[in-house]
């Protein structure tokens, strides 16, 4: 029985990465994911690969990816426009754009913030 681990795929983002390890440990399999602080930046400073590696067992191997092929086909995807408050009485909030005399109050107070903030300077600086 082999205890080597092997990377069994590389995926873009830490969080997937957990989450297929998650999957495979309800599943009765051991996976690691090693991530390194610089995984968020896309750079990789080892094994020449851009991603996280999910990586399990040599001897898992075959299993785990039965078992993420039956993941990805039992997954659905959920179209949230769908969704409706059925039953509730209550419709779903539509979003809607600022009002202009609310545009306006929000630029006059940006203006007058940069404008101290400029003033303030000044007053530092001479």
């Amino acid at each position: 029985m082999s205890q080597d681990l092997v990377t069994l795929m590389t995926v873009p983002s830490e969080f997937e990465a957990n989450l297929l390890a998650i999957v495979l440990k309800d599943n009765g399999i051991e996976a690691f994911v090693f991530a390194s602080s610089a995984s968020g930046i896309g750079v990789p400073f080892s094994g020449g690969t851009i991603g996280i590696p999910l990586q399990v067992r040599e001897d898992d191997v075959d299993k785990a990816t039965q078992i993420l092929a039956a993941n990805k086909q039992d997954s659905i995807d959920i179209d949230w426009n769908e969704l409706e408050l059925e039953g509730s009485g209550v419709e779903a909030h539509e979003p809607t754009m600022m009002s202009i005399p609310a545009k306006t109050a929000f630029f006059i107070t940006a203006i007058v913030l940069l404008v101290g903030l400029g003033a303030a300077l000044f007053v530092a600086i001479f």
